[in-house]
C-alpha cells in the first residue's frame, strides 16, 4: 500500500506541475485580451451546461462535470446512461447483478450496487431536472437527447436530492418551431436492432409539439449450455409526448409525459473449478457460457406464481411512466421556475444466480416484484444583484414517495426435486423530504468570485412489514420488528454547505477551489430474512476539497482541465457477506462499514490543431482507503472490513482518449469520419471483501461514418470492444461478464 501511495502522490506532483506550467503559459498568451472568449477557433460551439441551475458555459463553470452534447453521443456510441458514465474521469458503471435495466454508478469511489428501496444512491440520476429516486430502471435511453451531464463529487446545496458521490444529468432535446422527423435503424451482433424517431409538429408559434419513439432487441450473449438459451439480452420500446406552449415572450410551459417498457437480464457465467490470479477468485469464469439451469420465462405477472407454476424465469420486466411540468417565467428582477414530476416504476423479475448448479431445485433463485412511485417539486428563483456583481439561486423542493417490495427466494440440496422457499418477505417504505437551498456568487473584486450556498433538508422515512400471505407461517411483520429494538421511523435534519472561491486568470483560464458537504439518507437493511436483521444504519456523510484549473488556449484549439480532490465519508454505506454468530450460512447485510478516504487528480483535454481533426484525452489519478472500519461482534476475520481492505470500483488509474478525423468529399456531396477511442482502467476490486477483481481493461472502438453537408442523411459501420477484452463487473453467487465485441451498422434520415 506504501509504494501504490507514493506512486500516486509522484504522479499528482507531476500533475500539479503540468497546472502550473498550464496557468502560465495561458495568462501570458492571453494576458492582452479584453473579452471571454466565444464560440470560435477549432473547438467549435462552447457547450452549455446547467451544473450550477442556470445555463453557463462549461469552462466558466468552478464544478468538476463532464459534458457530452448529442454530437459526442452519436460519434462515441453512447446509446444509453451506462455507456456514457463509462466515458467520465473517476467513475465505474455497471448493471446491478442481475438486472440490465439497473445502472450501479460509482464515483470517486461512492457507489452503490442496491436496488432495494431502503438504500439510497449515492451517485443521482435526473431526467429532465427531476430526481429519479429508484435506481431499479435507470439505464435511461437516448432517444431524443439534447446532452448529458455528471457532476463529479457531493450534490449537496442546489440539486433535488442530496448525493455523496454526484450526479447524472439528463436534458432531453425540446420542441422545434419548425416541422421535421429524423429516424435511426441499427443492426449489429447478436442480432441487436435498434429503431428510434423523433417527429417536430408545431401547432402555431405559440405551440410546439414533439413525438418519439424508440424500440431495441437484442438476443444476448451469454450462451445457457444447459437449456439452450440465450441470456443478457434486452427487448425495451418506449413513447415520449413534448408539448411547449409560449404565452408570452418571457413565459415558457413544457409539458413531457412518457412511457418505457424493459426486459433486460444481466446473469453470470459458468465458474469453472481452478483459482484465477486474473480475477482473484476461487473459480475461473468461462466466458461467455453458463450452466443456469432455469430455463427463460416471461415475468408479465407475478413472478412467484410463475415460477412455481411453470418452472421458468431468469426475465425481467419493468414499467415506467413519467411526467413532467416545467414553467419558466422571465422577470426584469429574475427568472422563476417551477419543476414538477411524477414518476411510477412497476417491476417484476426472477433470477437464479447460479451459473455453475444445472439442477434448478439447488439453485438459489430470487423472485421479486417491485412498485415505486414518486411525486416532486421544485421552486427555484435566480437572479442577480449589485450591478450584476451577485448571481444567486435560491429554492425550495419537495419529495414524497412509496416503495413495495414482495420478495421470496429458493434454495435446495443438490439433490432436491421441488423448489425450496428460504424466505417471503414483504414490505411497505414511505420516504418525504424538504429541502430549501441558497447560494450566492459575488465578485468581490475583478475576475474575483467568492461562492457560499447552503441547503437544510429535513426528511422523514417509514418502513412497514407484513406477514406473508402466500406462504402462511413465512415472512415477519412490523410487531417482530419492534420487538426486536429496530426502529421503524428515521428521520434527517441536516444542512450541508458550499464554499468556494474562482479567480479568472485570462479571459480563457479560470482558477478553482471549493469545499463541500454532501450526505446521503440512513435506512434499513431491507433485504433481511428475519425480523432481527432490518438494522438501521447511519446517514453517510462527505466532505470534499477539490482545486483545479480550466482553460482554452492556442486560439482555442486546446482545451485543458485538471483539477484535484480530497474526499472524507463518514460511515460509509455497504452491503457485504457475513455469517451471523451461530449459523452457518452467509448473509447480505447493509450497513455502515466506517470511514471512506479518496483523493486523486482528474484530466479533460481536447486538442483541435486544424478543423478536420479532434483529440480527447480524459482521465484519474486516484487512491482510495479505509481510515476507520465498524467490527462486527461474532463475526470472523475473513468477513470483516478491515483498514487492510480496498474500496471497491476505486482503478489506481483511468484513461479515456479518442480521435475523429473528418475528410470532406465533394464528390459524395458530405463528409467521411473515421473515429476511434481506447478506453483504460487498472485492476480494481469489485467485491467489497476483496474476492473478487476486474483485471487491466483495455476496450478499442473503432467507427467510421458519412453524412451528407445538409445533415438529411448518414451511415456509419463500427466495432466496439475491437480486442475481446474479457472482464468482470460483479460478484454474487457468479461472476458477472462485461460486453463481449459487437459490430454494428446504422443509418439515419432527417427531413
Amino acid at each position: 500500500m506504501l509504494d501504490s501511495t507514493r506512486c500516486i502522490r509522484a504522479r499528482a506532483l507531476g500533475a500539479a506541475a503540468l497546472l502550473a506550467i498550464t496557468a502560465t503559459t495561458a495568462h501570458a498568451q492571453d494576458a492582452q485580451a479584453t473579452d471571454a472568449p466565444q464560440a470560435s477557433g477549432n473547438l467549435g460551439s462552447d457547450i452549455i451546461v446547467t451544473a450550477q441551475r442556470r445555463p453557463e458555459r462549461l469552462q466558466d463553470v468552478p464544478v468538476a462535470v463532464t459534458a457530452f452534447s448529442e454530437e459526442m453521443i452519436r460519434n462515441l456510441n453512447l446509446n444509453d446512461a451506462i455507456k456514457t458514465a463509462q466515458m467520465v474521469p473517476g467513475m465505474i458503471a455497471t448493471h446491478n447483478a442481475g438486472l440490465g435495466t439497473a445502472n450501479a454508478y460509482y464515483l470517486r469511489g461512492l457507489g452503490n450496487s442496491q436496488s432495494v428501496a431502503t438504500f439510497d444512491p449515492p451517485v443521482g440520476t435526473y431526467v429532465d431536472n427531476v430526481y429519479v429516486a429508484r435506481q431499479n430502471a435507470n439505464n435511461y435511453q437516448f432517444f431524443d437527447v439534447d446532452r448529458v451531464e455528471v457532476l463529479r463529487g457531493p450534490q449537496g446545496t442546489l440539486f433535488g436530492r442530496n448525493t455523496t458521490g454526484g450526479a447524472v444529468s439528463v436534458i432531453m432535446k425540446k420542441p422545434s418551431d419548425r416541422m421535421g422527423a429524423k429516424f435511426e435503424a441499427t443492426y449489429g451482433s447478436y442480432d441487436r436492432v435498434t429503431a428510434k424517431t423523433t417527429v417536430d409538429l408545431p401547432v402555431s408559434e405559440r405551440v410546439l409539439t414533439k413525438w418519439s419513439a424508440y424500440y431495441v432487441y437484442d438476443k444476448g450473449y451469454l450462451k445457457n449450455v444447459t437449456t439452450g438459451d440465450r441470456l443478457n439480452g434486452e427487448r425495451n420500446y418506449g413513447f415520449r409526448g413534448d408539448v411547449r406552449f409560449l404565452p408570452t415572450d418571457d413565459l415558457t410551459i413544457d409539458l413531457s409525459g412518457e412511457y418505457t417498457r424493459n426486459t433486460g437480464t444481466y446473469l453470470g457465467v459458468y465458474a469453472a473449478p481452478g483459482a484465477s490470479d486474473r480475477y482473484k477468485t476461487t473459480t475461473t469464469p468461462d466466458f461467455y457460457n453458463t450452466r443456469n439451469a432455469l430455463p427463460e420465462g416471461n415475468c408479465k405477472g407475478d413472478p412467484v406464481n410463475i415460477l412455481l407454476t411453470t418452472v421458468t424465469g431468469n426475465c425481467s420486466l419493468t414499467d415506467s411512466y413519467a411526467t413532467t411540468a416545467d414553467v419558466n417565467w422571465n422577470t426584469d428582477a429574475g427568472n422563476l421556475e417551477l419543476i414538477a414530476g411524477y414518476r411510477e416504476q412497476e417491476q417484476g423479475y426472477i433470477n437464479n444466480y447460479n451459473g455453475t448448479t444445472t439442477n434448478v431445485y439447488a439453485a438459489y433463485i430470487l423472485a421479486d416484484k417491485i412498485r415505486n412511485h414518486q411525486v416532486s417539486t421544485e421552486l427555484k428563483w435566480t437572479g442577480e444583484a449589485f450591478d450584476d456583481k451577485l448571481k444567486y439561486v435560491a429554492g425550495v423542493f419537495y419529495l414524497r414517495e412509496v416503495n413495495h417490495l414482495a420478495s421470496a427466494d429458493f434454495q435446495g440440496s443438490a439433490t432436491a426435486t421441488a423448489f425450496n422457499l428460504l424466505q417471503d418477505r414483504h414490505f411497505r417504505q414511505q420516504v418525504e423530504t424538504v429541502a430549501g437551498y441558497l447560494q450566492g456568487d459575488y465578485e468581490v473584486v475583478p475576475d474575483l468570485t467568492v461562492t457560499v450556498g447552503a441547503r437544510y433538508t429535513y426528511e422523514k422515512k417509514s418502513i412497514e412489514y407484513f406477514d406473508s400471505e402466500r406462504f402462511p407461517g413465512f415472512g415477519f411483520n412490523s410487531a417482530d420488528v419492534r420487538a426486536a429494538g429496530i426502529p421503524l421511523k428515521l428521520t434527517q435534519n441536516r444542512v450541508t454547505p458550499r464554499f468556494a472561491i474562482n479567480y479568472k486568470l485570462s479571459p480563457s483560464v479560470m482558477l478553482y477551489a471549493s469545499a463541500t458537504n454532501g450526505f446521503k439518507s440512513g435506512g434499513w437493511n431491507g433485504n433481511a430474512a428475519v425480523a432481527t436483521r432490518v438494522l438501521a444504519f447511519e446517514p453517510e456523510v462527505t466532505w470534499s476539497y477539490e482545486g483545479g484549473v480550466k482553460s482554452e488556449l492556442f486560439d482555442r484549439k486546446v482545451r485543458i482541465n485538471l483539477n484535484g480532490y480530497y474526499a472524507r465519508t463518514k460511515n460509509l454505506q455497504i452491503t457485504s457477506g457475513i455469517v451471523p454468530p451461530g449459523e452457518t450460512v452467509i448473509v447480505s447485510l447493509a450497513r455502515n462499514a466506517g470511514t471512506l478516504v479518496d483523493y486523486g487528480l482528474e484530466f479533460e483535454t481536447v486538442f483541435a490543431p486544424v478543423r478536420n481533426f479532434e483529440f480527447f484525452a480524459n482521465g484519474s489519478l486516484s487512491h482510495g482507503e479505509y481510515s476507520s472500519v465498524v467490527i462486527l461482534p461474532g463475526v470472523s476475520q475473513a468477513l470483516q472490513i478491515s483498514t487492510d481492505t480496498r474500496p471497491v470500483r476505486t482503478p489506481t488509474f483511468q484513461f479515456t482518449g479518442g480521435a475523429t478525423y473528418t475528410i470532406p468529399v465533394d464528390a459524395l456531396d458530405g463528409d467521411i469520419k473515421l473515429i476511434g477511442s481506447y478506453r483504460h482502467n487498472s485492476s480494481y476490486y469489485i467485491a467489497v471483501l476483496n474476492t473478487a477483481a476486474a483485471p487491466r481493461e483495455d476496450f478499442v472502438d473503432l467507427k467510421v461514418s458519412y453524412e451528407k453537408t445538409d445533415g438529411s442523411f448518414g451511415a456509419s459501420f463500427g466495432v466496439t470492444n475491437l480486442t475481446k477484452q474479457e472482464t468482470i463487473t460483479a460478484n454474487f453467487l457468479s461472476l458477472f461478464p462485461g460486453d463481449p465485441r459487437r459490430f454494428t451498422g446504422s443509418v439515419w434520415f432527417k427531413f
